[in-house]
């Protein structure tokens, strides 16, 4: 895919996720799981006990301080117009629009766009429709994830991730076996989820159609304007594919994306976008042929038009082996078609 457009190869595939939608839209919310209704005065104020005072306001021009400081009338009014907002599927315009500064990394040459790590800053009445979703869509989306997840995920982190690969590298030590693992990275993950893809799978696991409805209202038509160190700006552009990058829902919307990872003969553990999986038996070649099967299966999942805006980096990719000696040693799988 590339700015919205697929491949030809991805047009049957691309028809049969259409048709999907189509069905699954059909649907109506079961009576009694509707999650869209309007907000209430106690849910903003627990989604402004959160909000951090002292940043800078964006396009919109609004402090944080102006809604964390404001009175009960205008709080209420407030209320009620995320309320409308929810209610009629509709979001002001500037609320779409993302400002990205570029921060240039240490010792890097300026004239390299490589050199900059882009930080988007969105409107602060925008992050606070978006806490206010995710307080209702969380329980519901969460549970049914894979559990080798744990990206952007209560009580579980990164740590949690390596410390459990490498106890079981430790186990498989002990119990004589050979461990071998892959470690997968993926780039542009967040700016290349396909919507339609992403709607579909939301539709899968939120029950409330509204809700859904609203979610890609808030994700779809986006546009941001970029800004450097001097102050100028660049024309507004616009974006077909991904999620906002700074977006509260954001995290949650890529887990929900990549939730139907295939099943595997290895082990996974994965941290949003970076995955690993690892395989132990008692013979290098044993590990070896499954590892490559899983790894095929990967590969036919991440060229699946819901997931095939992803582009595997570094191809060939680099296999890390672990023996009873705990030294490490590496080679490069040979490249698709070669006879190695």
């Amino acid at each position: 895919m590339k700015n919205g457009a697929h491949k030809i190869g991805d047009r049957e595939s691309t028809r049969l996720i259409n048709k999907e939608l189509s069905d699954r839209w059909k649907i109506p919310t079961p009576e009694g799981h509707s999650i869209s209704e309007r907000f209430r005065p106690e849910e903003l104020a627990a989604v402004l006990r959160r909000l951090k005072p002292g940043k800078s306001p964006v396009l919109d021009s609004i402090f944080p301080e102006s809604i964390l400081r404001a009175g009960s009338a205008l709080k209420s009014w407030f209320c009620d117009f995320l309320s409308t907002c929810m209610c009629q599927l509709k979001i002001p315009e500037i609320w779409r629009r993302a400002l990205i500064v570029a921060i240039s990394k240490p010792e890097k040459p300026l004239r390299n766009p490589k050199s900059y790590r882009p930080i988007s800053l969105l409107c602060v009445p925008f992050k606070i429709l978006e806490r206010l979703i995710y307080a209702r869509v969380d329980p519901i989306i969460d549970p049914l994830l894979p559990r080798e997840q744990a990206g952007f995920r209560h009580g579980s982190s990164t740590v949690d991730q390596v410390t459990l690969l490498t106890q079981d590298i430790e186990d498989n030590f002990s119990a004589k076996k050979k461990a071998e693992a892959v470690f997968v990275d993926l780039t542009a993950t967040y700016d290349t989820v396909w919507h339609c893809g992403l709607t579909c799978k939301l539709l899968r696991l939120l029950p409330d159609r509204h809700m859904v409805h609203m979610i890609m209202e808030m994700v779809d038509n986006r546009s941001f304007t970029l800004t450097t160190g001097n102050g100028k700006r660049n024309r507004l552009r616009r974006l077909k594919n991904g999620v906002p990058q700074g977006s509260v829902l954001a995290p949650l919307l890529f887990n929900t994306y990549i939730s139907d990872l295939p099943t595997t003969v290895s082990k996974k553990y994965a941290y949003a976008d970076d995955l690993a999986i690892m395989h132990a038996d008692g013979d290098w070649q044993a590990v070896e042929r499954v590892l490559t099967k899983d790894m095929a299966t990967v590969g036919e999942y991440v060229g699946f038009p819901v997931i095939g805006v992803f582009n595997v980096l570094n191809s060939p990719k680099i296999w890390t082996f672990f023996n009873e000696g705990c030294r490490l040693s590496t080679f490069s799988l040979p490249k698709r078609g070669s006879s190695q």
